[in-house]
Formats: structure tokens, C-alpha cells, sequence
């Protein structure tokens, strides 16, 4: 292994703490100058910092690397409080973390719902050493409506280990994840607190950032699957791509893994993170 890993638990409020795992490269070339860059993961609903297990070791020997678990989720702590989950609380969150570390280039990684706090960070601004966004099969700025009976599907989506498990192998994938990974995106999705798992279909879905999505000025790199049935690669154009900045962002469509492509495609996210990175040069 040519890079070290840390862990650590950031209280961001009394009744928040973030979890937060770094990895930096051993060549201390690359790790000990100030201004190196970190990349930023942020995880789907459901997920946490094993999200990226398959991707981050591809990029950790080169690049500083921080994942963060979105507070309710993984080993982050969130209040007592249904209404303190919404997309804003998760980019507050993100931008406390960056701070703490005091990261001065910084390009994010999103993934589904954390795309959507990953353009509301970035559109805000307030990160000062902000150079780019990197979007994972986004949910779009703009507001998701369901059907009512929809709604209460996705509900009811992390209430056990089978209902976890059938949206998993059926609805997030398109069938080639192993039985470990499933284990391992189960245990996640179970493991968030009853308010991490009602908020994103409650009123995350239905919040509109996308008026703080179009003052995004990074240059932004989207990819999606064509098999992706949560975010098609039609929806991604028509609702993502015009409301992400002023310029026009790359698109890729990867082939034949579906919505969780940082565990179903690890090595095609990877190496499209590393040539938006070069890009950025």
C-alpha cells in the first residue's frame, strides 16, 4: 500500500458528528505540500464511506483523499430531529468538514443524492479553494415529486435486511455485484437512523437548489450508466446538465452497470476521475 489512512469522528454540532476517513499518498512529495489536492467523496442515500472502497485505493497512491459519512449514515451521529436531514444540513456539514482540515484545493466526487449536496457546496461558494466537480449518476438540482404510492415504496426501502437487499440487487444495480458487496450496501442502508433514511424521500427529492446549481463556475465532469434506472442518462441531460453552471460540463455514459456505479464500475469511475483531474492541470 503506497498511501495512509486515518480516521476520525469531527463534531460539527453538539448533536453531529461527522465521520470522516483521509487517506494521503507516502510520497511525501505529493502529501506534504499545502496546497495539494484532496479529492472529496460524498456517498448515495443509503451509503457511507465503503461507498468508494473500490475507488479511492485506485487514486489515494496520487491525490490527498477525504470521504465523509453524511451525518445519520455509516458512523456519523445526526439529532433527534426529522427536519435536520435536508440537503442544506448535508452541504453545512461538508463545508465544516473541509474547513476543519483547512483544505485549500479541493475538487468533490457526488454520488446521487450526494451529487445533489455536491452542487449545492459547490454553487454556494463557499469553498474557497474549490476546482472542480465531479458528478456520479446525479439526482438533479431540480425538485422530484413521487407518486404517493412511489413514495411510500422508498419509505419503506431500508426497513429490513430483505426489502434493503431487493432494492440493492434489483432497483440500484443491474445485477453484478457479489454477494459481499450486496452484504456490505445492506448493512449500510439498515444502519442509518430512522430520520437519514425518511429525509431524502420525505423532502430531500423535492428540494430545489437548482437556481444555487446554475452559479456553479467549476468546471464540472458528469458520467452515468446507460442501465442506471434511478438516474437515466435522458433525465441527467434534460435535468442535471443545464442547471450546472454557465459551462457546458462534459457527459460520459458508461456502460452496463447500473446506479451504483462507484461498487458495480469502480475501475471506469476511477480512471474518468483521473482524466477530469488531468483536465484540471
Amino acid at each position: 500500500m503506497e498511501f495512509a489512512t486515518t480516521s476520525e469522528n469531527i463534531e460539527v454540532q453538539p448533536d453531529v458528528k461527522i465521520h470522516a476517513v483521509r487517506t494521503t499518498p507516502n510520497d511525501k512529495a505529493r502529501s506534504a505540500h499545502e496546497d495539494a489536492l484532496t479529492l472529496v467523496f460524498l456517498h448515495f442515500w443509503g451509503g457511507s464511506t465503503s461507498t468508494w472502497s473500490q475507488v479511492i485505493p485506485q487514486l489515494a497512491n496520487s491525490y490527498r483523499t477525504l470521504a465523509l459519512d453524511f451525518r445519520g449514515w455509516g458512523r456519523s451521529t445526526g439529532p433527534d430531529d426529522q427536519n435536520a436531514y435536508s440537503i442544506k444540513h448535508l452541504a453545512d456539514d461538508v463545508e465544516a468538514v473541509i474547513s476543519h482540515y483547512n483544505l485549500r484545493r479541493v475538487v468533490i466526487v457526488g454520488h446521487s443524492m450526494g451529487a445533489k449536496v455536491a452542487q449545492l457546496v459547490t454553487g454556494r461558494n463557499r469553498v474557497a479553494g474549490l476546482r472542480g466537480l465531479f458528478l456520479v449518476a446525479p439526482a438533479p438540482p431540480t425538485p422530484l415529486i413521487l407518486p404517493n404510492e412511489m413514495r411510500e415504496q422508498q419509505l419503506r426501502a431500508y426497513d429490513s435486511p430483505e426489502s434493503a437487499e431487493f432494492v440493492a440487487r434489483n432497483v440500484l444495480s443491474a445485477g453484478s455485484l457479489s454477494d459481499a458487496v450486496v452484504d456490505t450496501v445492506v448493512i449500510d442502508m439498515l444502519k442509518g437512523n430512522q430520520w437519514a433514511k425518511l429525509a431524502w424521500p420525505q423532502y430531500g427529492m423535492a428540494e430545489d437548489i437548482h437556481d444555487i446549481a446554475r452559479e456553479i463556475t467549476a468546471p464540472v465532469y458528469v458520467i452515468v450508466s446507460d442501465s442506471d434506472s434511478v438516474e437515466t442518462p435522458e433525465r441527467v441531460k434534460k435535468q442535471v446538465l443545464p442547471n450546472v453552471g454557465t459551462a457546458s460540463p462534459a457527459l460520459v455514459v458508461l456502460p452496463r452497470s447500473g446506479h451504483l456505479m462507484p461498487l458495480e464500475d469502480a475501475d471506469g469511475v476511477a480512471s474518468h476521475i483521473t482524466l477530469f483531474l488531468t483536465s484540471l492541470e
